[in-house]
C-alpha cells in the first residue's frame, strides 16, 4: 500500500466517523463542538496532507468544498434539532448522506487515479 492509499483510507475513516457524529446528535446524543469546528478531523486532514501533498489534483479543492457543505449543513441541523424541529434535523440528514456519497466517489476516483500513476 503506498501512501496516497493510506492517505485516502485515513480520510475515508474520518468521513465515517463525521457521517456518524451526526447521525448521533441527531437522536440524542452529544454534539461535539470541536469536531464540527475547523479544528475537526476532518479540516486538520485537508490542511496537513491534503493540500500539503496532493496541491496538485483539482479533486482535493472539489473535496474540501463538500466537506465545507456538509458540515454547514450538519450545524444547521444540529440548530433545527436543538430548537425542537427534530423531524425536519431527520429529514436533513438525507442531504447530508447524498453529499456523503459524492464525497466517498470522488475520494474513490482520486485514488484510483493516483494508483495509476
Amino acid at each position: 500500500m503506498d501512501i496516497a492509499q493510506i492517505d485516502f483510507q485515513q480520510l475515508r475513516i474520518k468521513h465515517i466517523l463525521y457521517k456518524s457524529k451526526v447521525r448521533s446528535f441527531l437522536y440524542g446524543g452529544t454534539f461535539d463542538a470541536a469536531f464540527f469546528s475547523s479544528a475537526g478531523p476532518i479540516d486538520v486532514w485537508f490542511t496537513t496532507v491534503g493540500r500539503v501533498r496532493y496541491a496538485s489534483e483539482p479533486a482535493i479543492s472539489s473535496l474540501a468544498r463538500l466537506h465545507r457543505e456538509m458540515n454547514s449543513l450538519a450545524l444547521e441541523l444540529y440548530t433545527l434539532y436543538s430548537n425542537g424541529n427534530i423531524d425536519q434535523a431527520h429529514e436533513g440528514l438525507k442531504s447530508v448522506e447524498m453529499k456523503s456519497d459524492q464525497f466517498i466517489e470522488l475520494l474513490s476516483n482520486l485514488d484510483k487515479k493516483l494508483q495509476q500513476k
